[in-house]
């Protein structure tokens, strides 16, 4: 996001290791602060584990400190969150069969990021 930013400003690409240096030295630029509140920002927009992974995997930050914010959401409030969107979903749709209805929902959830299995549970426990 920073080299980003510095090519915006027009910044010459030689000088992006010095600004960078600053920003880390200076604690502006903190890869684990980044992600606690990313994984945060991101769950509260319902975002699941695995959207939040992939999208923290493109900005190649280190998954140790991904895969450690990520165990510490905390599974209930995951979970009932997880219930809550499939239940607003379900309400949403109209048209076709149960079964039609229900793997409309399992494609929405996925796309939101959600774990295979969780989201499976969760609308059978709907259903």
């Amino acid at each position: 996001d920073v080299k980003q930013k510095l090519a915006k400003l027009k910044v010459p690409k030689e000088d992006y290791p010095l600004y960078t240096t600053k920003l880390t030295n200076d604690n502006f630029l903190n890869e684990e602060r980044y992600v606690k509140y990313f994984v945060a920002g991101h769950v509260k927009k319902r975002w699941g584990k695995t959207k939040i992974k992939a999208a923290l995997s493109v900005k190649k930050l280190d998954s140790a400190i991904v895969k450690k914010y990520l165990d510490d959401i905390d599974e209930e409030g995951y979970d009932e969150q997880l219930k809550a969107t499939a239940l607003k979903k379900w309400n949403t749709l109209r048209t076709g069969t149960l079964r039609e209805k229900k793997t409309k929902l399992l494609r929405f959830l996925l796309s939101k990021g959600y774990e295979m299995k969780k989201a499976s549970d969760a609308i059978k426990e709907l259903v």
